[in-house]
């Protein structure tokens, strides 16, 4: 009887215990090779090892459960506690949130500045707040190229009358337009067979995306440097994460804190490896010269000059932070 009744005391920790523990539910539209997938699964392992079991997860990649955009918009109903898409996701619910996706806007030096990637946050916090969402950090997606199939690209000229997948909502799609592009808004997901049927004639998109999605469809690898350093912001259901204990907020954001500041060395180091591997496949890589590169600044400034005069008070915070932080 005594043993009977120790069996069921022990079985009632155990089933109380799994039912106190936090779980995590990530979703995603990237495939689980590609950046960032495998630091969001590094992000579980470390936080399960942190609380000793107390927080787990669990990870939809390649838009198992939603896309990066639903995924956002279920936020606060219990089906996801976290996205990390890409930042032009954030502008469907506030369009000051296009300022992470400005061209020729973010750099490394401000992304990899403490002081100014947390202000940065909560920046975006502020913003998103009314919809339930909160900012803990930015990951580092790439510095994005043009990948295109058929035709190289060594001018902005030779972008004109090109229908290209593109990165970071309106204000990107209407700097493409500026250079007589067709710019085409697309998930990652989709644009492997669009660029195989001829649907896009290339893709702004980072070297995972390269060698993981697109390959050797996209032969030619084209990067203006400065024009796009694509950012992951880690967004939560912000009255979820309010309601979790004092100690799991923490060791989340410890944990988040620590593999945000090794992702952005390593990926760097990846995305160059990844060119390589590329070019050994038979593709082509080339950097535009410093001249075309200037001219493509000139103009996609001009076309972002209706989002800056708009949300001038958001740019002015973000150039105060510049001064705050000591950005160099």
């Amino acid at each position: 009887m005594k043993k009977t009744m120790l069996v069921g005391v022990l079985a009632f920790g155990v089933l109380t215990g799994s039912a106190n523990a936090v779980e995590i539910i990530i979703t995603s539209e990237i495939p689980v090779t590609t950046n960032p997938s495998p630091y969001v699964l590094q992000f579980l392992e470390e936080i399960e090892a942190r609380t000793k079991g107390a927080v787990k997860g669990k990870y939809f990649p390649a838009s198992q459960l939603y896309n990066d955009r639903d995924a956002l918009a279920a936020l606060g109903t219990g089906a996801v506690h976290m996205v990390w898409p890409v930042a032009s996701r954030l502008e469907l619910f506030d369009k000051r949130t296009g300022l992470l996706s400005l061209p020729f806007g973010l750099t490394q030096n401000q992304m990899t500045n403490k002081c100014f990637s947390s202000g940065l946050a909560k920046q975006m916090s502020g913003y998103l707040e009314p919809t339930g969402m909160q900012v803990l950090g930015f990951l580092r997606t790439a510095e994005l190229l043009f990948l295109m199939r058929d035709k190289d690209i060594a001018s902005v000229a030779d972008l004109k009358g090109k229908k290209v997948r593109v990165v970071g909502g309106k204000v990107m799609l209407d700097a493409m337009a500026s250079v007589h592009a067709s710019p085409i808004s697309m998930a990652a997901s989709e644009m492997s067979v669009a660029l195989s049927q001829g649907a896009i004639d290339g893709a702004m998109t980072s070297p995972a995306g390269w060698a993981d999605v697109l390959g050797t469809t996209a032969k030619y690898g084209v990067l203006f440097p400065g024009m796009s350093l694509a950012t992951s912001p880690v967004v939560v259901d912000k009255v979820w994460f309010d309601g979790l204990d004092a100690q799991h907020r923490e060791a989340i954001s410890s944990v988040l804190d620590s593999i945000i500041e090794k992702q952005w060395r390593e990926t760097v180091e990846k995305d160059r490896a990844l060119v390589e591997q590329m070019e050994q496949k038979g593709s082509q890589y080339r950097v535009v010269d410093s001249a075309e590169v200037e001219k493509l600044r000139a103009a996609f400034k001009t076309a972002a000059a209706g989002f800056t005069k708009e949300h001038a008070d958001a740019i002015a915070q973000v150039e105060r932070l510049n001064s705050t932080c000591s950005v160099n």
